[in-house]
């Protein structure tokens, strides 16, 4: 892909101008409610449907404009002549998931089946140009600098033809489920989700960025050309948030665990140094199951290595395991659902109502417990469904002035009792209370979707049949993720009355 050199009338770049000024202008504004923050998302959505539709004179392949599988053979052969080592590997095509990694031979947990060597790690080097244009990045982006530097690396090497990475690029997905390509409508399957929040800040952001560098960035480097576009920003940042991995920033230093294909952000290894997002051709291949990290930089070799996390036999696909993320986390930084996820958990926001005349005392005693007045608390699958934090909240709530006084008057170690699932107070009348309380804020939640649990897991099992609506991927994926937390939430009801019950009975 080279440069292309299409350029927009002057009618049509005056049009674009005015769109993205509207489009920063409406992406400060500021939301203090859900509903709110999603109108600000579905205007911003309208704004950036008119924007593409200009751009898409300007509209550039993001790959050699042949579908990835044929690029796949090519890709390998670069791999391994550049070091990068596979034996008993191959990229094959697996249902539902695309790509993967295919044995072609049997694996053993803990065996060898690839490293990537460091001249094959695609990063945001010292002596690349793309920092240098990023230096006057306001205060606002500075916590997503990394990622979108990374994005940026992406786009440049798109528009060279003779760029070194484009066996690479050539083998990436042309196209994302993440939310950056989700319609107001999906979107709207959220509501009610402990991810809806998250993902309209993805979009927000994201578009944000969009804007900052087609105003202020594009017009000062020849780097990013004439065509830098929202739908190549948009393949760039889901690349990026979908597939990279934490590495010492200089590649070499001490061993670095990588945290699997996906969301990550800067931050320090143990002697103190820098880690920023890479990617990691080839074993970038490889899905997701639950298991445990087994991939890590190896300094004395200057390569990533990764082990088989269990036994592979010849013909199956081999999976990694991307880290301890919740289900909302997969869904709005790697665009899936992973249905039997250890680490699926539900947020539920809680706050205490600054009119009620008991305010300063709960907060007084919140502050003691290390709690906050407001914020998210989580619940989970199993019998330690119900977190301390939330669980401490929950007590604190509904404490009356004298519960408050006296536990405001007890010594540290004892007030951590309230943070104690496994141990209930002796005033059988709060701890019902405080059962019954999260019972019907977890009933609550339930409501606020607009379909029940049932009827999302009869919509999934009719898919097939025939007369049956067709969903789409990006719609059953929507699907799939409520089943999951509502499933959560229903379990964890029932918990609670079980608790409650109990406190009756006694």
């Amino acid at each position: 892909m080279t440069s292309g050199g299409k350029k927009l009338s002057m009618s049509k770049q005056n049009e674009l101008n005015t769109l993205v000024d509207s489009l920063m202008k409406l992406s400060f504004l500021k939301t203090t409610t859900i509903n709110e923050q999603f109108k600000q998302y579905q205007d911003m959505h309208a704004i950036l449907e008119r924007i593409r539709k200009v751009e898409s004179e300007l509209k550039l392949k993001t790959n050699n404009g042949k579908p990835r599988q044929t690029n796949i053979e090519a890709f390998c052969r670069w791999a391994k002549e550049h070091g990068c080592q596979f034996e008993g590997l191959k990229i094959s095509e697996f249902s539902g998931f695309e790509l993967g990694l295919e044995a072609t031979k049997d694996f053993q947990a803990g065996e060898l089946f690839i490293t990537v060597p460091k001249e094959l790690i695609f990063s945001v080097t010292a002596d690349n140009k793309i920092p240098e244009i990023m230096k006057d990045i306001p205060v606002m982006m500075e916590q997503n600098l990394s990622n979108l530097m990374l994005a940026l690396m992406l786009i440049v090497e798109r528009f060279q033809s003779n760029s070194a990475w484009k066996p690479y690029l050539d083998v990436l997905p042309e196209r994302y489920s993440t939310v950056l390509y989700f319609s107001p409508a999906d979107m709207g399957e959220l509501k009610g989700t402990s991810a809806f929040e998250s993902a309209l800040k993805q979009c927000k952001n994201i578009a944000r960025q969009y804007g900052f560098i087609k105003k202020f960035i594009q017009p000062k480097t020849a780097l990013l050309k004439e065509n830098f576009t929202y739908d190549l920003y948009c393949w760039a940042a889901s690349t990026v948030m979908t597939r990279q991995n934490l590495i010492p920033v200089n590649l070499a230093g001490t061993e670095s665990g990588t945290n699997g294909a996906g969301d990550a952000a800067s931050s320090s290894t143990e002697d103190g140094s820098r880690s920023n997002p890479v990617l990691i051709p080839f074993w970038d291949m490889a899905n997701h199951m639950h298991g445990e990290i087994t991939t890590g930089y190896n300094e004395q070799l200057e390569r990533v290595e990764s082990v088989a996390l269990k036994d592979f036999r010849k013909g199956e696909q081999i999976f990694i395991y991307y880290g301890d993320r919740s289900n909302a986390n997969f869904l709005v930084h790697n665009g899936f659902v992973y249905s039997d996820n250890g680490n699926s958990n539900v947020s539920m926001q809680l706050g205490l109502n600054a009119a009620d005349e008991l305010f300063e005392q709960r907060k007084q005693l919140l502050e003691k417990l290390n709690l906050s007045t407001a914020g998210d608390y989580s619940i989970c699958r199993g019998t330690n469904c119900i977190s301390s934090e939330l669980l401490g909240f929950a007590r604190v709530f509904n404490m009356t002035k004298e519960q408050l006084t006296h536990w405001i008057g007890q010594d540290e170690t004892i007030t951590k009792k309230l943070l104690d699932p496994g141990q209930a107070l002796e005033d059988e009348a709060l701890e019902q209370k405080v059962w019954k309380f999260l019972s019907i804020r977890l009933q609550m939640m339930l409501r606020m979707s607009g379909t029940t649990l049932e009827q999302d897991e009869a919509l999934l099992a009719s898919q097939g049949q025939k007369g049956a609506p067709k969903l789409g991927h990006i719609r059953s994926m929507l699907v799939q993720y409520r089943v999951v937390e509502k499933s959560i939430v229903t379990e964890t009801i029932e918990y609670c009355k079980r608790k409650e019950s109990a406190q009756q009975v006694a």
